[in-house]
């Protein structure tokens, strides 16, 4: 076994063991001085919404089990790994995608914020059911962990893309993918949040803002300065999701996931050393994984947000499956 796939298999153990450390450096300001954080100032108790009204998304679970119980969909081919399987989806999608111009959403409100849910949530479950061993697990093992990474895979993916389009020069620095269709200006998109809190869309700046968290930028920077490859992203993905799966999970799925990310240990190996002809290829993906971390840190900053909402009763809204939505 050489020294670089050593490597491979030690810095997801790395990243296991640091589990739940959260940084808490935050820079004096107001709120640390009044010992609350600066969203809760804002907060005005008779805007509670101690009544919620209920958002059934068990259709979402539904339209996933049937995809999980279709059988493969890809035309028959011969493919080294699965690493190539993902790859010719991932391609044939950027090919559709290149030859369009992006639409910009001018107007979020509750249809959009409903459709981007479910568009996300299936375009997940597909991608999850193309990996090596994804399908041999038990149908509960998929919805399990498809309900605790889905958002995880949209931001990796759409932090992704954004940044290709602006390296391409195809989006400005301030706009964002939002959607695999379209993408939103942050400084010109209109906020419509009347339909799930009574508060106002600018006193939810700080709980909402993707401009505020400082990671998705330096996340996007980072990705168009490496430029990953196709095969490369996906193995992004695969660690960043699985591993939080098992984090979030344990049990059967924690077994699952580790078995699903040493294959694809082996299979990023097989493209580093037989495809590129890299041998030595530690520190490009200590760089790649890196980049992970970003994302898991802007993650942990969502879900602390999401308590602290619902520590207030923030929002007037919630959901049959509430533990699917802990990061949006």
């Amino acid at each position: 076994m050489s020294t670089e796939m050593i490597i491979i298999k030690t810095s997801k153990i790395k990243i296991q063991t640091n589990r739940d450390k959260i940084s808490s450096k935050i820079a004096p300001s107001l709120s640390n001085f009044l010992g609350r954080p600066e969203f809760i100032l804002c907060l005005e108790p008779d805007k509670a919404s101690h009544i919620k009204t209920i958002i059934d998304v068990s259709y979402l679970i539904k339209k996933a089990e049937n995809i999980f119980q279709q059988p493969d969909s890809i035309s028959p081919m011969i493919y080294e790994n699965s690493l190539d399987k993902l790859l010719m989806e991932l391609e044939e999608m950027k090919t559709r995608k290149s030859k369009e111009k992006i639409p910009v959403v001018k107007y979020i409100g509750k249809f959009e914020y409903l459709m981007f849910w479910e568009t996300t949530f299936v375009s997940a479950a597909k991608w999850l059911a193309r990996i090596a061993g994804f399908q041999d697990l038990e149908i509960s093992v998929k919805i399990d962990i498809l309900k605790s990474v889905w958002m995880l895979w949209a931001r990796l993916d759409k932090l992704s893309e954004t940044a290709e389009y602006q390296r391409g020069q195809k989006l400005k620095n301030n706009v964002y993918m939002w959607t695999e269709e379209t993408c939103m200006d942050l400084k010109t998109v209109e906020i419509d949040l009347k339909w799930c809190t009574n508060y106002s869309t600018e006193q939810m700046l700080f709980y909402l803002a993707p401009d505020s968290d400082s990671s998705w930028k330096e996340t996007i920077e980072r990705l168009i300065e490496l430029e990953p490859t196709n095969v490369e992203l996906n193995f992004m993905l695969i660690q960043l999701c699985l591993q939080h799966a098992s984090m979030r999970k344990q049990g059967k799925v924690l077994e699952a996931t580790d078995r699903i990310l040493q294959i694809q240990a082996d299979n990023l190996h097989h493209y580093y050393t037989n495809i590129l002809k890299m041998p030595r290829y530690s520190n490009r993906l200590e760089k790649l994984l890196k980049v992970n971390k970003l994302v898991e840190s802007s993650v942990r900053l969502r879900r602390d947000r999401n308590q602290i909402s619902k520590l207030f009763d923030v929002f007037s809204i919630d959901f049959s499956h509430p533990e699917m939505f802990e990061l949006t």
